[in-house]
């Protein structure tokens, strides 16, 4: 089982558990690693996600993710 397949299972798991932290995590993790192969509207697409699951779970992290929305013109 590769890394994305192993993602995707964690996504699942989280989503039927309602995980908001770990839903945060996974999907900045996919957006990341999407902006890394120049897919940048797919990126930030999970990158707006997980800045919503990480605002509403209160993240300390939100911030870093919003910072990338801004960069990318997603976000003002």
């Amino acid at each position: 089982m590769n890394e994305t397949d192993k993602l995707n299972l964690a996504a699942i798991s989280a989503h039927q558990n309602q995980d908001l932290p770990a839903l945060a995590r996974i999907y900045e993790t996919y957006g990341r690693s999407k902006i890394k192969e120049n897919d940048i509207d797919c990126g930030c697409f999970y990158l707006s996600t997980a800045y919503a699951f990480a605002l509403e779970c209160g993240l300390q992290t939100a911030p870093e993710i919003h910072k990338l929305l801004i960069h990318y013109k997603r976000e003002e």
